[in-house]
């Protein structure tokens, strides 16, 4: 436990200088100073506070946006940048209210239905902010075996950068465009509060506090607590978990929210694939693997999933089985094993989202060249060899190799049944596209291994939120001139559509920017 919690506090990234949010709300005082006032503060920008902003200010409000880092974007700018538009907001809800039914999760159903009937303005709504702006398809439904999953596409915004970058550059713009400041290194560091209400925020800039008074309301779109130590020893399941995305999610909004008596919910819902940690880097980088030759192995040196076939939102539920006899995690960390065949057929994963290769611009080399020469992706000439450098017991992982070995050539997999292939659509067919193989033997030398831990996307937790996007207390009624959108309590569960959340981050941010733009000033 005490390695645990000098690792967690080792990767909290948080710039030198910055505080972090309080738990408690400062009372407001007839003689208290503003140094700065606004109709709405939002706390947070990435794609939640951008909407939010947008929609306040067009809405005929007076808009002040902070931002604790040197930099917007949040988990927008890192992540892969899709949004679900559905094509009918009554067979979206459908589809997923299926979700919330496989894992028991909370789910509750007038935000769900809002989401859908919002969302499906989603391409009207970019029209609105620009007619030039393009969005093009990236993908379709998670589940097709859902009902109505036809409804649901996934789309990004056309550009020269990556799908995030390119939708936050875009939403930045028309900030710009309406001449909205923001105030960047400038967290919030506590709410002030009237009573019941919310009627400004504490912020520090350069170390010395801001008193800045909300005329209407503030909103929080301060994304979730990945980079948290706290949080993350108490909400997510298991140990040494990473993170992929932005380092300024430390949960300062979950805690601001708190100050307010906010009532919390899916604390234990993320979207957590498997990262590898790359010296230097502030987060991981993604495991989304590309080859078929390749099997994960824990510290016994046995198989514990199907590697191919689960949802990568979803890892972290495949890694974080706690072995009550012996007290520990057997697969986290866990290892992908692979072979040089399958390291010459291209790079095992892809770099096209995640904070370390958007923001920090790390490229995993092809054929893991440069991993192999750092260290990073261990090297052996026998699989043997190989369980020593990374600890497992040589006798074990030599017997799981064969064993996956003689599955794979007798063409199934009865210990996890993971496909040998992946059927190509009708289309491909006709198009002479052959099936794309997702299992291959390994037993060709040398042989390779790479360290993984779970890597945050994102968390799902924080304070619920009603269908005008106020947060509510305990007992289920709206804290006064307080509003949230996006990844901070968002309304999605343990199973997890993707590209739901930056969907949610445009619905709910839309949302929180048109109510409170409604509002009477308090003063």
């Amino acid at each position: 436990m005490t390695n645990r919690r000098s690792f967690l506090k080792s990767c909290v990234a948080i710039p030198t200088g910055l505080v972090a949010a309080k738990s408690f709300a400062k009372e407001f005082d007839p003689s208290l100073k503003f140094d700065k006032e606004a109709d709405v503060v939002i706390v947070g920008l990435g794609g939640a506070g951008a909407a939010a902003a947008l929609a306040a200010k067009d809405g005929g409000a007076d808009v002040l946006i902070l931002e604790k880092l040197p930099q917007g974007g949040g988990n927008t700018a890192a992540a892969g940048g899709g949004f679900i538009i559905p094509a009918n907001a009554d067979d979206a809800y459908t589809y997923l209210a299926k979700t919330y039914e496989y894992a028991d999760s909370d789910m509750d159903k007038d935000l769900v239905k809002t989401f859908c009937n919002e969302a499906v303005k989603t391409k009207d709504y970019f029209k609105s902010l620009d007619p030039s702006i393009e969005l093009r398809v990236m993908g379709h439904a998670n589940f097709p075996k859902l009902p109505c999953s036809d409804t649901i596409t996934k789309y990004a915004v056309k550009g020269p950068k990556t799908g995030g970058l390119n939708l936050y550059k875009t939403l930045l713009g028309q900030i710009e465009k309406r001449q909205i400041p923001i105030l960047y290194s400038t967290p919030a560091v506590q709410l002030i509060k009237r009573g019941d209400e919310v009627v400004g925020v504490v912020a520090n800039q350069g170390g010395k506090d801001l008193n800045i008074k909300a005329r209407k309301a503030v909103i929080l779109t301060t994304g979730g607590y990945e980079y948290d130590p706290e949080m993350l020893q108490n909400f997510c399941q298991g140990t040494n978990i990473r993170g992929l995305g932005s380092p300024g999610n430390t949960g300062d909004g979950i805690r601001l929210a708190q100050s307010a008596g906010a009532k919390l919910w899916h604390m234990t819902s993320y979207s957590c694939p498997l990262g590898m940690e790359v010296p230097g880097l502030k987060s991981m980088v993604l495991l989304n693997s590309m080859i078929p030759g390749y099997i994960w192995v824990d510290q016994d040196g046995r198989r514990f999933n199907n590697e191919s076939d689960i949802d990568f939102h979803s890892c972290l539920y495949g890694v974080n089985k706690f072995d009550a006899v012996n007290h520990r995690y057997p697969a986290i960390p866990c290892y992908m094993v692979f072979d040089e065949t399958a390291r010459k057929s291209g790079p095992i994963t892809h770099t096209k989202f995640g904070y370390a290769s958007v923001i920090e611009g790390y490229k995993w080399s092809p054929d893991c060249s440069k991993e192999i020469e750092a260290g990073i992706v261990k090297k052996a000439d026998s699989i043997g060899e190989l369980a020593k450098l990374i600890g497992v017991p040589p006798q074990e992982l030599e017997a799981t190799v064969a064993r996956w070995n003689e599955n794979v050539k007798k063409g199934s997999d009865p210990d996890f049944h993971r496909r040998m292939e992946k059927p190509k659509s009708e289309k491909d067919s006709l198009q002479g596209i052959t099936a794309r193989k997702l299992s291959a033997p390994i037993e060709t030398g040398p042989f390779y291994a790479v360290v993984l831990y779970p890597s945050l996307l994102n968390t799902q937790g924080g304070p619920r939120r009603n269908q005008d996007a106020q947060l509510i207390n305990a007992l289920g009624k709206p804290i006064p001139r307080l509003y949230g959108a996006g990844e901070l309590g968002s309304i999605w569960g343990t199973i997890y559509q993707g590209s739901s959340n930056i969907a949610e981050c445009l619905v709910f941010g839309r949302i929180a920017g048109r109510s409170t733009a409604k509002l009477d000033n308090w003063s």
